[in-house]
C-alpha cells in the first residue's frame, strides 16, 4: 500500500510546474548574469580611469607633495601632532535622530535623493 497515489495527470501537473520553474529560473539567470557583466565592464572603465588619471601625476605619494611638506612645516609641524589631528582627522557625530524626524515629516534627509528614485538608474535591475 502507498502513502500517496500518483495519477498521470498529477504527475503531469507536476512536470509542468517544475518545467515552467526551471525555465523561470533560467531566464532570470541570465538577466542577472547580463546585469553583473555590465556592471563589471562599468567598473573596470572607472578603474582604468582612475588609474590613468594617477598615471600622469608627477608626485603620487601624498608625502611627497611639496604643499604637504610646506603645510607640515609651516603650521602642523609634524604629523599626528594636536593641531594636525583636529583639523585632518573626522569625528563621528550621531544625527539619525534627526534623520528619522525628517522622514516622519515627509521630508528627504538627502537634497539629491530624487535623483535616483527613478527606475532608469543605469545600473540598477529593472525587470
Amino acid at each position: 500500500m502507498y502513502a500517496v497515489t500518483v495519477t498521470r495527470r498529477s504527475l503531469l501537473k507536476a512536470g509542468m510546474v517544475l518545467g515552467l520553474a526551471a525555465l523561470f529560473g533560467i531566464r532570470m539567470t541570465s538577466k542577472a548574469a547580463a546585469a553583473v557583466t555590465e556592471l563589471k565592464s562599468f567598473m573596470q572603465k572607472r578603474l582604468d580611469g582612475v588609474y590613468k588619471a594617477d598615471s600622469a601625476f608627477t608626485v603620487r605619494a601624498s608625502q611627497d607633495n611639496a604643499q604637504v611638506q610646506a603645510l607640515y612645516a609651516d603650521f602642523l609641524h609634524e604629523p599626528g601632532s594636536h593641531k594636525a589631528h583636529e583639523l585632518l582627522h573626522m569625528h563621528f557625530i550621531d544625527r539619525s535622530a534627526g534623520v528619522k524626524r525628517l522622514l516622519a515629516e515627509g521630508k528627504t534627509a538627502n537634497r539629491g535623493a530624487d535623483e535616483f528614485r527613478d527606475p532608469t538608474y543605469p545600473y540598477e535591475w529593472v525587470s
